[in-house]
This record gives C-alpha cells, structure tokens and sequence, in this order.
C-alpha cells in the first residue's frame, strides 16, 4: 500500500497515523492483530455487509452503507454499546391514541475500555490536528474520521459526539471518480454545516467513557502451613513418609 501523500515518515505513533490517515500503518496493524479479528469486530459493530479479509482490508475495500458506518461509529457515541438503527420512533392516530411506539432493547457492550477511550481520543485527534481538522465546532467534545477511496471515487466522514453521530458520504450513482474531493474537504464541510444546527436542538453530551474496566485479580495468597498441621498429600500409590527421628543434640520437649 502506499499513502495519500507521497514519502513515508518513519516511526510514528498509532494516534498520529490514525490522525492523518497513514495507510501503510493501518495496513500493518491490521496485519498485526490478524484480519479476521478486525473483521469480527466489524461485526460487533454493526456492519452486516460482506468483508473482505484481503490484505488490503485496512485500506477501504470492503462496500458498506452510510447506515452501516453510522451504527458502527454510532457505539462510540454511546459508551461502547452497540446500537440497533429504526426509522420509527411513534405512531398515533390523529386523536393522540398511541398505536406503536419504539422501545429500543438492551444492546451488548460491543467495544469496551481500555480499548474504547484509547480510539475515543485518536479519534478526537484528526478533529483537533488531523485530516478532519475542518470539523472542529468551538464548545463541543468532537471525534470522528475521514476517508477516501482510489481515484477518489468516494468521500466520507464520520463524526460523533456523546449521544449523536452523523455520517457524510459523498460520490456519484455511476463511481466514476471525482474531482479531487477527499474526505477531509467537502464531507467534512456539510457534517460540520449540520451538526453546527442539529446540536442546537437535539439531546447530547461529551463522549462518554463507557463502563470501567474490570478490576484485575489477584491471585490468592499463601497460607503457612499450622504447627501440628496434617503431612500434606502424597501422589496415590505412594505411602506418606514416615515422620522424621528427633535430633538428639535438640533441647527435649515437655
């Protein structure tokens, strides 16, 4: 793989890579951690498309749609807990009567912490000095990513905050390519007009932390064994050992 810009830079951090969306570090880290568990946590994440486990996955070759990358990206804006999408929040007749109503089932945690804050503040990182940098809305607490494809055919950001995520794609009905939009420009412009509107009027807050780590285990202690305490065990078939003479030279018990 190579980068959008050309060279390469060296050694650098995963939050930077992340931040400026350096493909080859997404390729090796993919590699790295084994490209079936990143598929499986696509999954966990909502994405129900086929994925393709290619060595080149990390880079975008699997097709997805925007409600699939909403989903995905919508746990991170709810403490890592999976979300299920709907379209129909209420209906009621014309005199108030209440014919459905949508009440959303428990989801299970689909990314949990440390892992989850980690990505929360790489992702807050293309917003503050990153490819999405644009995005930036003074007073909110932000995080999200851009991407684009080869010959930039497609163009997408995808951004969060606590309780509230949207997703902008942007490309034409026949892929042919476009003319140089990349994520981090006109995608990234719209999310920023709506959001700047749509936070004014909708419920949210500051990306949440999600559930605490679970605390670790320690191994039990040991305990000294008792004076006059039973010989241990011994391996069956083995009889225990007979106990041993007294020393002669020790002082004589009472």
């Amino acid at each position: 793989p190579h980068n959008f810009e050309p060279g390469y830079l060296g050694p650098i951090t995963l939050s930077h890579a992340l931040a400026q969306s350096i493909n080859t570090v997404a390729a090796r880290l993919a590699d790295e951690v084994g490209r079936d568990a990143v598929a499986a946590t696509a999954r966990r994440l909502g994405i129900a498309s086929p994925i393709n486990t290619d060595p080149a996955m990390a880079l975008g070759t699997t097709q997805v749609t925007p409600l699939e990358m909403a989903t995905a990206y919508d746990s991170f804006a709810n403490g890592g807990r999976r979300v299920s999408p709907y379209g129909i929040e209420r209906i009621q007749t014309s005199g108030g009567r209440v014919l459905y109503q949508h009440r959303p089932a428990q989801q299970p945690q689909a990314i949990a912490n440390p892992p989850l804050s980690e990505l929360d503040q790489m992702l807050r990182g293309v917003i503050a000095t990153g490819t999405g940098v644009r995005a930036a809305i003074g007073g909110y607490d932000l995080a999200g990513k851009t991407g684009t494809t080869s010959d930039f055919k497609d163009a997408w950001f995808c951004g969060f905050t606590g309780g509230f995520t949207t997703v902008v794609w942007m490309g034409r009905d026949d892929a042919t390519p476009m003319r140089g939009v990349t994520g981090g420009s006109a995608p990234v412009d719209f999310w920023r007009g709506f959001m700047t509107t749509a936070l004014r009027r909708i419920p949210h807050g500051p990306i949440p932390a999600g559930p605490a780590p679970p605390a670790p285990v320690a191994p039990p202690a040991e305990t000294p064994p008792l004076v006059g305490e039973p010989p241990a065990a011994v391996p069956q078939g083995e009889p225990p050992a007979p106990p041993a003479e007294p020393d002669s030279n020790n002082t004589p018990l009472f």
